[in-house]
């Protein structure tokens, strides 16, 4: 029979903390009492968005509400707030503030981010989740004011998962509520808005035809059926000082769009385009019915001349592919990826390129889309095809359209299949690939660019140097700094992906367009 002993464990406290006796032994643990630290300010920025049907002072209003709401908590430091003004939810490729919003979240200048509703951050549900996820990942909350959810909540994701759900549904009902009208008025023979062609101009009731502009439209019929070419009947028009709606001179396209157009002999074609899903502007070859309306207003070309003007159209086409079936190999092929607009060949002494016709006529704020240099249009080609030399003929035969994106050339080939290749950098003749990217971090206004003694060429701010003294960057260090994030052939990069470069007196810092950003230590 034996004994057991349990050793036990007593405790003394006195004022200079804890005594611990345990096995005949004794410890002293001393408390500690925490130090009061500062806690840091939240950095709190606000997005806010009003679409193209909504009053513009609506956005006024979200500006000053979301500054005055930050400003007064004292918890809180005024980040800024991001405004997108006239741009639809249901993508973020075209809202500049929202990009800028995400690419300061990813520098690490943000804490939180104020939205008045899901619907105002985002209708699509995969852009919203995908951005809220993002930003989560970085410690970076999403409060929504309407829905009262805050994304780093346990239950934020699954209701915000189910609302931005409803309100891409919502807007997709309304966008087919929207397209529903617009038809059946194009049914009834109603267009949709009252945009004159050029000859005519709207008095409220119906088109009227402009006496001197009318002058022109018959010339240019007159001319055409007499034998001249477009490009003749510009090269007249231009030496005489006639312009167009923009004030530019008349140009070949001009003419051709003016002959092809049936608006002349007072018969309106409905529904001509359409948007799509994805929202891009195209060309309605068949997937629609066109509304054909005749004697809407008085016309300029009879119906007779009109046909005839689109058969001697129709006959010089096939005669120049008959005559030189190599000469423009891209002819017709080369589409926009931005509008859904067909690309046209300019030239201009030994510089070639290809333009979008919607962007040459409206100008950029009807179409963004970038111009494509011919070589580099021919480099992709052989790149698709794997071949060193360039063979027009086995383009026609295997490739039935081009469509020029801002980042890739898209190939749509005949066999149903689609080839993509990267586009290279097209920089314009006076610009380098850093134009209008560059800001300087202590103020936030763009740096220019300039020359400094011995012909250097330097970036600085825009600003007096009174305040702030941002030291000046050579262009050759920003180079330098592009090259090592970058590596070859960074200036298309540059271009394609990164939104902004911010500059210091100790780094330069690479903001992406996708989010993210790379930094570069100055010496």
């Amino acid at each position: 029979m034996g004994f057991y002993f349990r050793i036990l464990t007593c405790y003394r406290a006195d004022s200079t903390g804890i005594w611990e006796w345990k096995g005949g032994t004794s410890m002293k643990i001393r408390r500690v009492q925490p130090t009061q630290t500062l806690q840091k300010k939240l950095r709190v920025a606000a997005y806010a968005r009003v679409s193209v049907d909504t009053l513009h002072h609506s956005l006024a209003a979200q500006v000053s509400y979301y500054s005055n709401l930050i400003q007064k908590n004292p918890s809180w430091e005024y980040a800024g707030v991001y405004a997108d003004e006239g741009i639809t939810g249901t993508s973020t490729a075209h809202r500049t503030e929202f990009k800028r919003l995400i690419a300061d979240c990813n520098a690490g200048k943000i804490d939180l981010v104020l939205v008045k509703s899901i619907s105002r951050f985002a209708r699509d549900t995969v852009d919203c989740l995908n951005t809220v996820r993002q930003l989560k990942e970085k410690g970076i909350a999403v409060r929504f004011e309407r829905e009262n959810i805050d994304s780093t909540s346990e239950d934020g994701e699954l209701l915000l998962t189910l609302l931005a759900s409803f309100a891409q549904e919502e807007s997709k009902s309304i966008g087919d509520n929207i397209r529903w009208g617009v038809r059946r008025r194009f049914a009834q023979g109603i267009p949709n808005g009252h945009k004159p062609p050029y000859g005519y101009t709207w008095d409220d009731e119906m088109f009227r035809i402009v006496p001197s502009e009318g002058e022109i439209v018959k010339e240019i019929f007159r001319r055409y059926l007499a034998g001249e070419s477009a490009y003749a009947i510009a090269n007249t028009l231009a030496g005489r000082g006639i312009t167009g709606r923009q004030g530019r001179p008349i140009e070949q396209t001009t003419v051709k769009d003016i002959l092809s157009n049936i608006s002349y002999t007072g018969t309106m074609a409905l529904q001509k385009n359409y948007i799509s899903e994805g929202h891009i502007r195209k060309r309605n070859k068949g997937e629609l019915p066109i509304y054909m309306v005749e004697g809407m207003f008085e016309p300029l070309v009879s119906k007779a001349d009109f046909d005839k003007a689109q058969e001697i159209r129709k006959l010089r086409a096939e005669q120049s592919v008959n005559r030189n079936p190599v000469l423009m190999p891209f002819s017709g092929m080369v589409k926009c990826g931005c509008c859904g607009g067909g690309f046209s060949r300019r030239t201009a002494g030994k510089y070639r390129r290809w333009g979008c016709n919607t962007r040459e006529r409206k100008g950029r704020e009807s179409c963004d889309s970038r111009p494509i240099k011919e070589e580099e249009l021919v480099a992709a080609v052989s790149t698709v095809m794997e071949k060193n030399n360039f063979d027009a003929t086995e383009l026609r035969r295997k490739v039935s359209k081009i469509v020029i994106h801002a980042d890739c050339v898209e190939f749509h080939l005949t066999n149903g299949r689609i080839k993509k290749t990267a586009r290279i950098y097209n920089g314009q003749r006076g610009s380098n690939p850093f134009t209008n990217k560059v800001y300087c971090a202590s103020c936030g206004s763009k740096c220019e660019r300039d020359t400094w003694t011995k012909g250097i060429k330097v970036w600085s701010c825009s600003q007096p140097r009174t305040k702030y003294q941002l030291r000046r960057l050579p262009e050759s260090k920003l180079k330098e700094a592009a090259e090592s994030l970058f590596g070859d052939c960074y200036e298309g990069k540059i271009v394609q992906n990164v939104e902004r470069i911010v500059i210091s007196d100790d780094e330069v810092i690479f903001q992406l367009k996708e989010g993210g950003a790379y930094r570069w230590q100055r010496q």
